[in-house]
């Protein structure tokens, strides 16, 4: 199946290379062209990720390979939703590039058909694709936030200098920036929650234990305590505006280390 990574990589390439392009110079072009090719990318992930999961007779999140695909049409998946919600096109330009390099790690990784120890019962057969699954779109979405986040701070950046160049007019107005945002990160939340539940609720069929205090759990409980509090302060106290899109971009960081950690941050988790 590797001519599909060729239809993969080309369209998402070209797809990102408009979206930059399209953002910086005051004409779209070959819109309609782009979108095609992220359809058609789309749809080639789509068909690689059933056929990976066919194969290896499992859910396909095992293993780096796995994880980057799983994620990147994950990040798809939420861009789709985000601009069907609010037509930011613009939300393009920031998420395709991450997009873009976690399918060339993807396509670049080696596979693997291992299966994660722990994953023969019935019910361990469905808890371990809930616990990753659902932190891999919790991440997908965090990822939204984070894009959303640094349109929010280069449109206020244009409006304070009060010289606006050609992406003041492509970029979503701040209030729609924010609420991309804050939505993103609401739901990245929930599905953070359900997928650390479900993690527990696995380690207590397979090890017989609820926590097992590796780093790398310690350190997604870390990351849910950020959003947590982030979304409390925005609910309650009316927070947001450039102080929470900061805080979103920071959180982004921790996202990314939280996700470079699976491989290094205790041995329960190196699957990535």
């Amino acid at each position: 199946m590797d001519y599909l990574w060729v239809i993969i990589l080309l369209g998402y390439t070209f797809c990102v290379g408009q979206a930059i392009f399209t953002l910086t110079t005051k004409r779209p072009v070959m819109q309609r062209a782009a979108n095609v090719a992220l359809g058609i990318s789309f749809l080639a992930h789509t068909v690689w990720l059933i056929w990976k999961g066919f194969t290896a007779n499992r859910c396909p999140i095992v293993g780096t390979q796995e994880m980057c695909a799983f994620l990147s049409w994950s990040l798809i998946v939420c861009f789709f939703i985000a601009t069907r919600w609010y037509h930011a096109n613009a939300l393009k330009a920031f998420v395709l590039p991450i997009v873009f390099v976690l399918t060339w790690v993807a396509a670049l990784a080696t596979g693997t058909s291992e299966r994660p120890e722990g994953s023969t019962e019935p019910l361990q057969k469905l808890l371990f694709p809930a616990h990753a699954g659902l932190i891999l779109l919790a991440y997908a979405a965090f990822f939204i936030s984070f894009g959303a986040a640094l349109m929010y701070i280069l449109q206020e950046r244009e409006l304070k200098r009060k010289r606006f160049g050609t992406i003041f007019y492509r970029l979503p107005s701040l209030e729609t920036c924010d609420a991309i945002s804050f939505k993103a990160s609401a739901i990245g939340f929930v599905l953070l929650t359900l997928g650390i539940a479900a993690g527990i609720a696995w380690s207590r069929t397979r090890d017989g234990v609820f926590w097992h205090g590796q780093p790398l759990e310690m350190f997604v409980i870390f990351i849910w305590v950020i959003y947590l509090l982030m979304l409390q302060s925005r609910i309650s106290a009316g927070w947001g505006g450039r102080t929470a899109a900061l805080a979103s971009i920071i959180s982004f960081i921790l996202v990314v280390g939280s996700l470079i950690g699976v491989r290094y941050l205790g041995t329960l988790h190196v699957f990535g």
